[in-house]
């Protein structure tokens, strides 16, 4: 494993706390999650408002080159903050081999419950 580990559970706890708030809100579907679910709708409304061809393809053209992306990068993000609290529990109940393998697993968004 290389490196040493020194986690202090406090700070994580509350580093992941702020990050789980901005992803998920405060009951888990609110914040980015929240925000993804709505989006392709939100910019459907604006090229209606915009009442332009042109305005209402661009946006059209945003949500396909990009609407998927925005998704993965919810899914990424949840999937650190699980790994890291993973990890952080392996840590703490001394097992640092499971520790650093699911540090190294945080990027696996395909065992999320989303």
């Amino acid at each position: 494993m290389g490196a040493t580990w020194d986690i202090e559970a406090p700070q994580v706890n509350e580093v992941v706390q702020t990050v789980g708030g901005h992803v998920g809100g405060d009951d888990g579907e609110g914040g980015l999650v929240a925000k993804i679910e709505t989006f392709g709708g939100h910019v459907e409304d604006a090229g209606t408002a915009a009442a332009s061809g042109p305005i209402g393809t661009a946006l059209e053209e945003f949500v396909t080159e990009y609407g998927q992306t925005l998704q993965s990068m919810v899914l990424k993000t949840a999937a650190a903050i699980n790994g890291c609290v993973k990890a952080t529990g392996y840590y703490l109940e001394g097992n640092l081999q499971m520790a650093a393998d699911a540090q190294s697993n945080a990027d696996n968004i395909d065992s999320l419950d989303l």
